[in-house]
């Protein structure tokens, strides 16, 4: 299962057909997340500390990182994901990993903002994501790289978002296993 960004749902629906893959459509409101339920799509609602929480029992939830205080509201609601919990300057640490492992969340690179990014911002954003992956992988955090993708002709295919991981230091048997884990997921 892929990870994108609320998209055009016809052209989402043709490409990840292409890719023979589900796709998680990352939404920011009932409405938009009612209209994935409709067209067959997984959901996923991306929540922030200004939303209102009542409405997420039942349903899939990401929270998007890159500061202690955001890290730490995806540690609080127990959100299943936390998309980005590093961007130039590094919010992670192993007590962040220990805490999303109890809560069985997963963390999440998105590749897409990672190509949007200028060479320097690249570079610092992918030591980040070194680090990050050698403390998922001693407190045994799931971690996955997922297209991230505004754009459906941005996709990209398993084998590419497993082998990024395996790069960042995940050992390829646990990129297997995190990606079909995800697949497991509703």
């Amino acid at each position: 299962m892929d990870i994108v960004y609320a998209q055009p749902l016809k052209e989402l629906l043709q490409v990840s057909t292409y890719f023979k893959e589900k796709t998680l459509l990352l939404v920011s409101g009932d409405i938009q997340y009612q209209k994935a339920k409709q067209s067959d799509m997984n959901p996923c609602l991306v929540l922030s500390e200004k939303d209102d929480l009542n409405n997420t029992k039942g349903k899939m939830t990401a929270v998007v990182g890159g500061s202690i205080k955001s890290n730490e509201f995806a540690v609080k609601i127990k959100a299943d994901f936390l998309l980005q919990p590093s961007n130039t300057k590094q919010f992670f640490d192993l007590g962040l990993a220990q805490k999303l492992t109890d809560n069985n969340t997963t963390v999440v690179l998105m590749f897409e903002e990672l190509l949007e990014a200028n060479s320097f911002e690249r570079h610092a954003i992918w030591k980040n994501f070194i680090e990050i992956v050698a403390y998922c992988k001693k407190k045994k955090t799931r971690f996955i790289v997922a297209s991230g993708c505004k754009d459906p002709l941005h996709l990209r295919p398993r084998k590419v978002r497993e082998s990024l991981a395996v790069m960042l230091g995940l050992e390829q048997n646990l990129a297997q296993k995190y990606l079909e884990d995800l697949d497991n997921l509703k």
